[in-house]
């Protein structure tokens, strides 16, 4: 008897097989599985057909069906920075999700050791005839995308280029998750906040600094007694904003502008002796796995949709809508680094 390990992998079902389980000639299943109308074929030999390609599990060809109606089923993501990212690389996920439902499959490019910025890939990719381009970041940002035939598709997710007017554009809405961990904190009671961002310039920082005086003012607080300062995403630039701001001022609440900044944040209140939430409450944004819920207190925190973005991506890349900015909404997580105060 021969061994599991030396059996023979399963044998692909073929036209053949569905002709000889439904009982028709083989032009006639491919008439059908190619939805050829052109052709007569009867509804209830129609039926049939397929029927037998559900119960023999029938997958198409893909690169037959490509070569035979010149249709690409790949689509190219181009990547900066993200395929590493522990948490932005979900976008990858969303996307392949999206396309690999609807027969396609992704060949993902990361352009970031690439001198010429993937130029070579993106050419190499449209002579291949792929079905469309998604280009992909890990925050949003302008990016400077390469030139391609005005007949290939292409959806941004997490970027858009500079002229972003005759663009599909699909971002996370950092304007609607600025505003909800503010309103957080003021629905627990705080009227003290300073906030640490990272650059000044940068889109999502402006957008949360924008829902983040929306709140105040629904709050009635006046936004320009809220102290903000600006650094770099990074641990050591939390730790330092922090330092500096508590150095000054004692706010009940430090809304930071990503979970790491957040870290260095708790890092600075527990270097002067100050307690997370008893002393002082923090809050992130990203919800960042395997460090937003398992830091000591949990961090409260936004969580970007990252995986939603990547599958609205491949889906709008499919539909062939006209261009649009898609906005996918945040959603606020309550952990226990936000105290209600008393």
């Amino acid at each position: 008897m021969a061994s599991r390990d030396d059996a023979q992998p399963a044998r692909r079902v073929t036209m053949k097989d569905v002709a000889r389980h439904a009982g028709v000639s083989q032009p006639t299943v491919s008439f059908v599985l190619n939805d050829r109308r052109d052709v007569s074929v009867a509804e209830s030999t129609r039926t049939r057909v397929l029927q037998s390609a559900r119960a023999l599990n029938f997958q198409p060809n893909k690169a037959a069906q490509a070569l035979r109606s010149n249709r690409s089923y790949t689509v190219g993501v181009i990547a900066d920075r993200i395929v590493s990212q522990p948490y932005a690389g979900r976008i990858i996920t969303g996307i392949q999700r999206a396309v690999q439902n609807a027969g396609y499959v992704c060949f993902v490019v990361e352009t970031e050791q690439t001198p010429d910025g993937g130029k070579a890939a993106v050419e190499n990719l449209i002579r291949q005839g792929v079905a469309g381009l998604i280009y992909a970041a890990p925050g949003p940002e302008v990016i400077h995308p390469i030139a391609v035939p005005s007949d290939t598709r292409v959806v941004f997710v997490n970027c858009f280029p500079a002229d972003a007017s005759n663009a599909i554009v699909v971002l996370a809405d950092e304007y609607q998750g600025g505003k909800d961990a503010a309103a957080a904190a003021f629905a627990a009671g705080h009227r003290d906040l300073a906030f640490l961002g990272g650059p000044a310039d940068d889109f999502a920082c402006r957008e949360r600094v924008r829902g983040l005086a929306d709140a105040a003012r629904q709050a009635d607080i006046d936004p320009a007694t809220i102290r903000l300062e600006f650094g770099n995403y990074q641990v050591g630039s939390g730790y330092d904003l922090a330092m500096t701001v508590l150095a000054e001022t004692r706010p009940t609440v430090l809304l930071c502008g990503n979970d790491r900044m957040a870290v260095g944040a708790l890092m600075a209140a527990h270097a002067l002796g100050l307690r997370c939430p008893a002393d002082i409450s923090i809050v992130g944004f990203d919800d960042q796995p395997d460090l937003a819920d398992q830091m000591r207190p949990p961090l409260a925190t936004v969580a970007l949709p990252h995986e939603q973005m990547g599958f609205d991506a491949g889906m709008l890349l499919l539909a062939g809508d006209a261009p649009l900015r898609h906005i996918v909404p945040c959603e606020f997580r309550a952990r226990s680094s936000l105290a209600v105060m008393g």
